[in-house]
């Protein structure tokens, strides 16, 4: 990793330097807006502010402070979300490693049975989301989530006493419903803590695709088994009764916002809050603003963002759950199945790294980024589909550059993450991404048709169209935000902060820059 030019490492400072000497007029515009009686409008921060911080003085704070706090914030949050994301993602393909293991001879699947059940946690997902962003906004949101992960755990287990197709599409469909709340916890989570520039590695790496490395290492390990007991069951019991475990680890260590975590000195607490004040995008309000979400449907950078991962999502959908079938394909038996199914999860998260580095580097660029990633993946497409069956060697290539699909998304999440303000808009749009998330993820095993196999040449096509899809969307969403930026250039150079805890949407608040 290269390190900061002089002049990268000066704007930094200068960035923390603002932040740290700003305090003064942040705490007294909270303080005018809580004693205004608009205590129920403000974020919570502003509440704060407004109740401990002394207006008439000023605290400021150094780089190496400032750096220390969010190494500290690091070790704290991060372990815990990667973990909580990791066996989200093995819950849901855990059935890719069964797959070779008889389950779809045992439970009768035919047809398109197993397609559906590859579905089947994102109808989950769709029916559950929109109660699970009321209670992520009604209450305390880590509470909610620890019970959704021991969810996840129980649903998972219960996998290996199913005895049929509809058993296991019941127990998947309630296993989605109940981890559609992941990634819109992560992103708000993510948001409340970190400024934009601080967000996509971090996303990159909780939001990680390790899943088919470790899937692919269980599944290795249960082909030593040889017991009458099924080996797909040892899969699904064993999975689950770490799930449960971690709900224990969540609910205890980790805290519903900066300002209720106990291992924050009073004055790290007040720096974290200073530090999203030039961010505009706040960090928790309890109060429900319906007109938030009138504008978040109005405004057309949200379905820019709303196809643009559908696009990206029907590849997932499909290879997430025909990754094992696709290479035992290729004549592989199922402990080689098992190990050349590894390298997939460590090209999504490798390359899922490196481009939120690369895109945190920018923030007028950042769109463009995303657009000119994409090309990879469609490169991974475009050669299984051309590339004969019989070419070992390019099919596995092809298939593994394919991997590369999930590091435009991740970065995308960190586009839309610092583009959003106001709590309301924040967790319904966090809400309504994830319902496209689903929706491209329910498309793509249908794709995968079972008189196609091996080859499965409708699910390639359909990823090749749904890239070049994602790209037109991706770089029209960073046009509107570059013309919405022009026509506040003025507010933006004069923002005074005034507003910043305010709980104002991105675009009430004209001196919001776009990423």
């Amino acid at each position: 990793m290269s390190t900061p030019s002089g002049h990268e490492k000066t704007l930094h400072e200068a960035e923390i330097n603002a932040s740290a000497t700003a305090p003064e007029t942040e705490a007294v515009e909270a303080l005018k807006a809580v004693k205004a009686g608009h205590a129920d409008d403000v974020d919570i921060a502003a509440q704060i502010l407004a109740n401990n911080i002394d207006v008439g003085g000023v605290e400021t704070w150094t780089a190496v402070e400032d750096k220390k706090l969010i190494r500290k914030v690091d070790w704290r949050l991060i372990p815990i979300l990667f973990i909580c994301a990791t066996l989200s993602g093995l819950d849901k393909t855990a059935i890719s490693a069964a797959a070779i293991y008889d389950l779809k001879k045992d439970l009768h699947l035919v047809g398109q049975d197993y397609s559906w059940v590859g579905s089947a946690p994102f109808f989950g997902g769709l029916a559950f989301m929109g109660p699970s962003a009321y209670c992520l906004q009604k209450f305390p949101p880590v509470t909610y989530f620890a019970f959704n992960v021991l969810c996840w755990g129980i649903l998972e287990m219960c996998m290996a006493a199913c005895t049929s197709f509809a058993g296991l599409f019941i127990c998947r469909f309630l296993l989605g419903g109940f981890e559609a709340l992941l990634i819109p916890a992560v992103t708000l989570v993510i948001a409340m803590w970190y400024k934009p520039n601080e967000q996509p590695a971090r996303n990159a790496i909780i939001l990680n695709v390790i899943a088919p490395i470790v899937n692919g290492l269980v599944a290795w390990a249960v082909s030593y088994h040889h017991g009458s007991f099924e080996a797909w069951k040892i899969i699904f019991l064993a999975l689950g009764a770490f799930t449960i475990l971690w709900a224990v680890v969540v609910f205890l260590f980790l805290p519903n916002n900066p300002l209720e975590a106990r291992w924050l000195s009073d004055r790290e607490k007040y720096m974290l809050v200073q530090r999203k004040a030039h961010d505009n995008t706040g960090l928790e309000s309890k109060t429900f603003k319906p007109h938030q979400i009138r504008e978040a449907l109005l405004d057309p950078k949200t379905w820019l963002i709303w196809f643009a991962i559908i696009a990206l999502q029907v590849p997932n959908g499909g290879l997430t759950t025909f990754n094992t079938l696709i290479i035992q394909g290729l004549g592989f038996d199922n402990m080689k199945t098992s190990l050349l199914a590894m390298p997939p999860g460590a090209m999504s998260t490798l390359s899922g790294i490196g481009l939120s580095y690369l895109a945190g580097r920018t923030r007028k660029w950042r769109s463009v980024v995303v657009a000119t990633s994409i090309l990879l993946p469609l490169v991974g497409a475009i050669i299984c589909y051309t590339l004969p069956r019989t070419n070992l060697a390019g099919q596995l290539v092809g298939l593994y550059i394919l991997y590369t699909y999930w590091a435009p998304y991740i970065t995308l999440v960190s586009i839309y993450q610092a583009n959003i303000a106001g709590h309301t808009k924040k967790v319904f749009l966090f809400a309504w991404f994830y319902v496209s998330w689903a929706i491209g993820n329910i498309i793509g095993p249908q794709t995968f048709l079972a008189y196609q196999a091996p080859a499965y040449t409708g699910g390639t096509v359909a990823m090749i169209v749904c890239y070049i899809v994602a790209i037109f969307c991706v770089l029209g969403y960073g046009w509107v935000c570059h013309r919405s930026n022009q026509g506040r250039e003025e507010e933006i150079a004069q923002g005074s902060g005034d507003n910043d805890w305010l709980d104002l949407t991105d675009k009430e608040n004209t001196s919001f820059k776009y990423t």
